[in-house]
């Protein structure tokens, strides 16, 4: 009886190589631009001790981190409302169009609309949430 490693023994295993594809120039050209801003920012944080003028970044002040309260204030009234919305539309404006419902199935049909109209939201808000946490810059340390 023969085995299969008694067969390999004596045989050479030639692996092909892959064929490397040059990488694409407007690939090429966006991620120098990416590490030279990247670069730029590195230094203006490093660097920001030394010159009073660059003391504080934008990010620092009252007035950026009211803008980024006041978008998720925004944000939450929405869904709030676009939910209330879709309750009013289940338990009266269904009832408008067919007739008279009894209130227990007008009850179930405003939550169901406004589940369905929160799942969407939670959807959309999470999709911004995950674009504008890339853009992001990560956290710094403390420094004083």
């Amino acid at each position: 009886m023969i085995y299969l490693h008694e067969l390999f023994n004596d045989c050479d295993v030639i692996l092909p190589i892959p064929k490397e594809s040059p990488r694409n120039p407007e690939l090429e050209a966006r991620i120098q631009k990416l590490k030279a801003q990247q670069n730029a920012r590195e230094y203006q944080t490093m660097t920001k001790n030394i010159d009073s003028m660059r003391k504080f970044l934008p990010e620092d002040s009252i007035a950026y981190q009211m803008k980024q309260i006041n978008k998720q204030l925004i944000a939450v009234a929405q869904f709030i409302i676009s939910v209330i919305t879709g309750f009013v539309f289940g338990f009266i404006g269904i009832e408008l169009m067919v007739g008279n419902l009894d209130f227990g199935f007008r009850l179930l049909l405003g939550i169901i609309c406004a589940l369905i109209i929160a799942l969407a939201e939670i959807y959309f808000l999470a999709v911004k949430l995950s674009e504008t946490d890339t853009t992001s810059k990560p956290i710094k340390s403390h420094q004083d």
